[in-house]
Parts: structure tokens; sequence; C-alpha cells
């Protein structure tokens, strides 16, 4: 039986197909991603970060719904930070120097988890 479509709902389905994009959740803070993964060095902290804002530009995918500037106290000082969505944890992760042992576990973590055999 042949089914007849429009373009709405072409468009309907397509928006609900990348609807990930846009329902990002705002659960990790990026400093804390990188001191689990031991990473203290500020130039590789602003690489990785701006690497990861480049992905997101390029492929058009919201900025502001996976990345927000944030500003918190540590009981001493105000910090500057990001909250970032788990979308924006791998971009981070996966642009972070590799010759950092726990890095390359992140970074082949995620290998692993997305193959397919």
């Amino acid at each position: 039986m042949l089914k007849q479509y429009n373009k709405s709902e072409n468009k309907v389905e397509k928006q609900r197909q990348q609807q990930w994009f846009f329902d990002a959740q705002l659960n990790y803070f990026a400093n804390e991603i990188m001191q689990t993964l031991a990473i203290e060095d500020e130039a590789e902290i602003t690489q990785s970060l701006n690497r990861a804002f480049q992905a997101c530009i390029t492929l058009n995918i919201p900025f502001n719904r996976n990345f927000k500037r944030v500003y918190r106290f540590d009981g001493e000082n105000m910090i500057a930070d990001y909250k970032v969505s788990g979308l924006a944890c791998y971009l981070i992760i996966i642009n972070c120097n590799p010759s950092n042992e726990r890095v390359a576990k992140a970074q082949l973590y995620f290998a692993i988890k997305q193959a397919v055999f």
C-alpha cells in the first residue's frame, strides 16, 4: 500500500530526528571534567574548549544549548566555568591531548562505546 507524504510530515520527522541537539541538558561543569582528566594546564583547557566550540559552530549545533557560561564560588575565589551537555562533554574530551593517560582512556571508552562490531 502506498502512503502519501507531504512536506510538513517530512519536516516534522526531520526535526524529531534532530531533537537531541535541542533537548540537551547541561549536567556537567567543564572544570570538573578537566579535573577528572587531571588536566591543569590552562592553555590545554582553553584549546580543548575552543575546539569543542568550533565543532559546534561548524556543524550548526546550537552553542547555547550545549555550553553556558557560569560563575561559581569555590569558597575562596569566583571561578568562571561552563555548564555543558553530554555532547559538549564528549567534544571536550575528544579534543584533549591524548598523551595524558586519563584522556586517552576516556577517548578509548567513547570509541568503544560507539563502535559497532
